[in-house]
């Protein structure tokens, strides 16, 4: 096992699957501890085993941050983490004139909310501490916007500004903040997007995407950079798109 995150211990959200779970196993790898949260017991158990078979120490904490009261427990059960990925999200592609208003609140209820929920109370705990290291995900999406997903890519560009303002407030606590904005990932989070003229767009596609191994590893340069050198943006583009 390698020693660059030995004694560290790593947060992420989103962890059960896709980018999260690549991340935490990448983190892992590189000798973090691991606290892998997310909704689905199953697979943050799978991770578990995953970052363990890695020589990591590794647990999970099940649960949705869109629940007030879980994200108060899961601060107090993970506050000491030195390093928080926040990857957490969910994905609806639909023309704007026809995502409907529920499907547009739960993007910024999981996306953005949630996220700053649970980035604040670490970002407290770190700054009593004065260390830590926090990664957002976020997306090109949160610099363009592009037919079909309009709404996501607004919760992207919320998040992208969350990310600057943290790193802007926690800086001068000895707090690194940096953002990651892949372009599209082959993951699962676009499984829920059925609209037809979604479904047509992605089967035309004339690129391959990233993949999550290909954003885990941006996220690990990013930690293990050195103490004076704090990556602020790190953006990830399929290379033939």
């Amino acid at each position: 096992m390698a020693a660059g995150l030995a004694g560290r211990t790593a947060l992420v959200t989103g962890a059960s699957a896709g980018i999260g779970r690549a991340t935490a196993i990448a983190l892992a790898r590189e000798g973090a501890e691991i606290i892998a949260t997310g909704r689905r017991k199953p697979e943050l158990a799978s991770v578990v085993q995953a970052c363990e078979a890695k020589g990591a120490k590794a647990r999970y904490i099940a649960g949705d941050l869109d629940d007030r009261a879980f994200v108060s427990r899961l601060a107090e059960s993970a506050g000491h983490a030195d390093i928080m990925i926040n990857n957490a999200g969910i994905l609806t592609y639909a023309p704007l004139l026809e995502t409907s208003v529920d499907d547009c609140e739960a993007m910024f209820r999981t996306n953005v909310l949630s996220t700053f929920a649970i980035a604040r109370e670490i970002g407290l705990r770190m700054v009593e501490r004065r260390t830590g290291h926090m990664v957002f995900i976020t997306s090109l999406a949160a610099r363009n916007v592009n037919p079909l997903s309009v709404g996501y890519a607004a919760t992207k560009h919320a998040l992208c500004a969350f990310a600057k303002g943290f790193r802007l407030e926690l800086k001068s606590f000895g707090i690194k903040v940096t953002e990651v904005a892949p372009g599209m990932v082959d993951t699962a989070i676009r499984n829920s997007s059925t609209h037809p003229e979604v479904l047509k767009s992605i089967a035309a596609r004339k690129y391959n995407p990233l993949t999550p191994d290909d954003v885990a590893e941006a996220v690990v340069y990013a930690v293990t950079a050195a103490e004076g050198c704090c990556p602020d943006l790190i953006e990830l583009r399929p290379r033939d798109n």
